[in-house]
């Protein structure tokens, strides 16, 4: 950009669409700075944009003839950090809720299962071999070997939110087969 201080100078005096040039000329170095930083690379382009729109929110405070650059920078190391705290609470409370949520279950299957009528548990096995590819092997690794969503999203190189889902999925499609035989025994 010709002269930096002069397209803000000019932004600050009520030209606001200029600020689109900035944007343009300085994507690539903000974007690489929330990449960097931030774990999911889904968040990189909303992020970027928030660096933007803050930066544009307090571009009266930017110092004409510093590092502009350095500015923007610092800001969207700002906005990652941030990020990436939240990121990591949020799924650190979801592990620790889940595994809680598991071990009360848990403690109550053996008891719910040995009271339940031999011919159900006949048909659940039934439902679940009509699951087929990713859902049954995730049905098979979760409930059967006990592995962890985040093991077996690393086992079969998806993510942790695809697992959830399919076994969501699987789930349901077992909970319809298991309504079907009900209604054609019942």
């Amino acid at each position: 950009m010709e002269d930096l201080d002069q397209v803000i100078a000019q932004i600050r005096g009520g030209e606001p669409d200029l600020y689109r040039r900035i944007v343009e000329d300085y994507e690539g170095p903000v974007r690489a700075v929330i990449a960097a930083m931030v774990p999911d690379p889904n968040l990189t382009a909303d992020l970027t944009q928030e660096v933007f729109v803050i930066a544009y929110q307090h571009l009266a405070s930017y110092q004409p003839g510093t590092n502009f650059v350095a500015w923007l920078r610092a800001i969207a190391r700002n906005v990652a950090q941030n990020e990436r705290r939240r990121w990591y609470r949020r799924h650190a409370l979801e592990e620790r809720y889940q595994t809680e949520v598991s071990q009360q279950v848990e403690a109550h299957v053996d008891r719910i299962v040995d009271e339940l009528p031999e011919d159900l548990l006949n048909s659940v096995q039934d439902c679940v071999t009509h699951i087929e590819g990713k859902a049954r092997l995730l049905l098979d690794g979760f409930y059967y070997q006990k592995h962890s969503v985040n093991d077996l999203a690393r086992q079969l190189r998806i993510s942790a939110g695809s697992v959830k889902v399919i076994l969501h999925r699987a789930r349901h499609a077992v909970g319809s087969c298991l309504q079907k035989k009900r209604q054609h025994h019942g």
